[in-house]
């Protein structure tokens, strides 16, 4: 996830905000932010994964009313169902707080996908108003869960028997969402979920590893079969267009800073991996043929240090010979460089090369040459 910045209190990325791993966040400071958001959006949804965070839960609801804000809580739920539900509930904002060795907060639109990261930019600079004398309201809601696996089922025609693949899953609360589609137990194929629900790998006996694009990858060529336009962001892999090519689809691009456009119906797969996994695996034979027209895609991706990394606040990329190179700014004074190719070996080669060459360019204080 691309650095935006830091305040006092946190550290601010694409949709997330984590607390700094020397502040202190007490219920003032978590306020603070709920009036702050306050001067973006009327009305939100805000959840937490458990009950361990209650306390910074309605500390940030509290901000929120005092400033008039609308807000509905759910105490306890996963973000799958959540992101699902804010449509529903018609906010302009949803706020959904986890973590449980540092606090982290992530921020979704209206529609459940990531705020752009410019919007981000804006609540992170942004000073925390006086309350105002009429305050807002505080609701309370269940989870979307029962909801969100219906649809589910709906939107995959009336799926009934669990799908034959492995779950592995920190999330206790996701971990039993997923096996309401999947078995949860076998041989062949294991799905490994992180990031709250919202990233997923696989492990295939038949094709080993299975990262999280290449699933996707798959899951753009069965839509572009169908006929149907692909959205992607524009640092995926360089590789779908040549499959589109391949299928006569159409992929279009959006700049990944700025969020996933209002495009009805294009988008799912984008924020609910869920979905887009039984969509792949209900058909399993369907799944591997797909796997095996696929290109060996992969990226490899560093961190280093660079004094300099004010000047890499937009994503650089150099399209080359040998693949793709994005850098981005990773921390005050880091960046991360990712390398895409169609090949483990050479990606790691072209990281290391483009690695060596920002450490050498880093005391010129300018970026190497050739960037788009």
């Amino acid at each position: 996830m691309a650095y935006i910045g830091e305040n006092a209190h946190f550290s601010f990325r694409s949709s997330l905000c984590e607390a700094l791993p020397h502040a202190t966040v007490s219920s003032a400071e978590t306020a603070a932010l709920g009036r702050t958001l306050t001067r973006f959006f009327e009305r939100f949804c805000v959840g937490s994964e458990d009950y361990k965070r209650l306390s910074t839960l309605y500390a940030l609801c509290s901000g929120i009313s005092e400033c008039g804000g609308e807000v509905c809580i759910c105490e306890s739920t996963d973000m799958p169902s959540f992101r699902f539900g804010l449509p529903l509930l018609s906010a302009d904002c949803g706020v959904f707080i986890s973590g449980s060795s540092s606090l982290k907060i992530a921020f979704f639109d209206n529609r459940g996908f990531e705020l752009p990261q410019r919007q981000l930019a804006e609540i992170m600079r942004a000073e925390a108003p006086e309350p105002v004398e009429k305050s807002g309201s505080i609701s309370a809601m269940t989870s979307f869960g029962n909801i969100y696996v219906n649809n589910l089922r709906d939107s995959l025609g009336g799926l009934t028997e669990p799908i034959p693949a492995g779950i592995s899953c920190g999330s206790r609360a996701v971990r039993m969402l997923w096996q309401q589609f999947f078995t949860g137990e076998d041989e062949e194929l294991v799905l490994q979920i992180s990031e709250s629900g919202s990233r997923v790998n696989a492990y295939s006996t038949k094709c080993g590893y299975i990262s999280a694009d290449k699933l996707t990858l798959a899951y753009c060529i069965k839509a572009l079969r169908a006929g149907d336009t692909v959205l992607l962001p524009d640092d995926f892999h360089y590789a779908a267009e040549l499959c589109g090519s391949l299928h006569n689809g159409v992929i279009l691009r959006y700049p990944a800073e700025n969020g996933v456009p209002d495009v009805s119906g294009q988008s799912r797969f984008l924020r609910d991996p869920l979905y887009m996994c039984a969509d792949l695996l209900h058909d399993r034979e369907e799944f591997f043929s797909l796997m095996s027209e696929l290109p060996q895609i992969s990226g490899a991706r560093r961190e280093i240090a660079f004094t300099n990394a004010e000047s890499y606040c937009k994503p650089k990329k150099l399209q080359t010979s040998r693949g793709r190179v994005i850098i981005t700014r990773s921390g005050r004074n880091m960046l991360s460089v990712l390398a895409q190719t169609f090949s483990a070996e050479a990606s790691a080669e072209l990281c290391a090369e483009w690695c060596e060459k920002l450490r050498k360019t880093d005391k010129c204080r300018r970026p190497p040459e050739s960037f788009v």
